[in-house]
């Protein structure tokens, strides 16, 4: 299919634009759905996108469709065209990105998933669903598996031309425990991989262990003391701090970062990499949006800041490279987000903490643009002298993002991958505990 974009950038050019991108994508995918216990739907799709942008000058245009006839190829380059003649100039606005050889990537194809069926996928959603049902207490409100076989292409007026395959599965499980009249806190279990590697019977259990685990809850008292994140809320914590590191939300002042690289921001024990070529990563690829090869760029090393992600565009504003994190034309996203794994085993996590609070999800908000945190904590486990004593009822923290990425103390040693991210557990001091 390298075919479309090589089409739509010689018919941008013939037009008369200055440069042209274009970026095909092609999904197949399988969708199981649970609702109330049972299975509701399966469904197969198929979805493609072809994307172009027309420079006229520093005059931008851009439009989609899904349409790859060449007929349809030939309108929709034609209308980005018109748009860009009829559009003010960017000022910010310097040139398409030039080739570069990608990288070597491995573990995002397997054939395992490309030749799934539907039949195999509702016998492993059954597998997850029956394994949580096996607990009487347990009921589930919903659930899904979702397989998806993908290929992209990408091309500009520059010389860069780039095909892309990979696959990838995801599971997820919600749970709800009764027992004597008494309603637990929802609870989920989710997993997501490039291979045919993902247990349904572990992620039943698991929803399932963590539904009857927020049984005999008991209210807290408000206190100010430590925080475990576990590796969700970790994940959740590090993908809004990265918000802060987004190129363009630097360019355009809404960091409160913008002005801190060289300095430090965090404690030593914290180091965050992103990095686009590791094997089975969620979020690895030969190439970013805008056909520049994925990379590994430091961000934070031992408390110091030392890069933003950028695209090319937000790269030129800023006076830097590009670090292949272009998530759509003009606009940036992180791809694999790696925390280093700290000298803490789990047990010394939790070692002489004399009250805190063991925090498996989070419902609220993490502000990147000034810091703000305000949420509940669910799925939340009170820690006295070291141990674990029982789930708490839902109670709300607060705090400033910056003010903790100073007072984290502990780092983990074991490593969970949460979607595309790699993460430790961590334990942050001196956080406000609303009973």
């Amino acid at each position: 299919m390298s075919e479309v974009v090589e089409k739509a950038v010689k018919k941008g050019i013939s037009l008369g634009a200055s440069e042209v991108e274009a970026h095909y994508s092609l999904a197949r995918s399988i969708e199981v759905k649970i609702e109330s216990n049972e299975i509701s739907d399966v469904s197969w799709k198929i979805n493609r996108s072809l994307h172009i942008a027309v420079i006229v000058g520093k005059k931008l245009g851009f439009s989609r469709t899904t349409d790859v006839s060449s007929s349809g190829i030939e309108e929709a380059v034609e209308n980005a065209y018109k748009l860009a003649c009829s559009s003010n100039e960017n000022v910010f606005w310097k040139r398409l990105p030039e080739p570069r050889p990608f990288p070597n990537v491995e573990g995002t194809f397997d054939d395992s998933i490309s030749s799934l069926g539907a039949e195999e996928a509702v016998k492993l959603t059954l597998e997850m669903l029956k394994e949580a049902k096996a607990d009487s207490r347990i009921s589930v409100p919903g659930g899904l598996l979702n397989s998806t076989v993908g290929e992209t292409y990408v091309a500009n007026s520059l010389g860069i031309m780039g095909c892309d395959r990979g696959t990838e599965i995801a599971m997820e499980l919600m749970a709800l425990a009764k027992e004597g009249g008494e309603v637990g806190s929802f609870a989920i279990a989710w997993d997501v991989s490039r291979k045919m590697d993902l247990n349904p019977t572990e992620i039943g259990r698991e929803a399932a262990t963590k539904a009857v685990e927020s049984l005999g809850s008991k209210k807290v008292e408000s206190f100010n003391g430590p925080i475990i994140l576990d590796y969700d809320v970790a994940a959740e914590f590090f993908s809004s701090f990265l918000e802060a590191l987004n190129g363009d939300m630097v360019w355009r002042g809404k960091s409160p970062l913008k002005d801190k690289i060289g300095q430090k921001i965090a404690v030593d024990s914290l180091s965050i990499i992103d990095d686009g070529t590791i094997e089975g990563g969620i979020s690895s690829s030969l190439f970013d949006y805008e056909g520049v090869p994925r990379m590994r760029t430091i961000l934070i090393e031992k408390g110091f800041l030392k890069n933003f992600i950028n695209n090319s565009y937000t790269a030129g504003i800023l006076g830097t490279e590009t670090t292949g994190n272009a998530s759509g034309f003009l606009s940036v996203a992180p791809s694999n987000i790696l925390v280093s794994p700290g000298g803490w085993s789990d047990e010394e996590l939790f070692k002489d903490i004399k009250r805190g609070l063991l925090v498996k999800r989070f419902s609220g908000e993490i502000r990147p643009e000034n810091g703000l945190i305000s949420g509940s904590v669910k799925q939340a486990f009170l820690i006295e002298n070291g141990e674990v004593k029982h789930p708490v009822k839902e109670c709300m923290v607060s705090g400033n993002l910056y003010e903790f990425l100073n007072r984290v103390t502990r780092v983990g040693s074991v490593l969970k991958r949460r979607g595309s991210v790699i993460t430790p557990r961590i334990v942050i001091e001196n956080v406000s505990v609303i009973g």
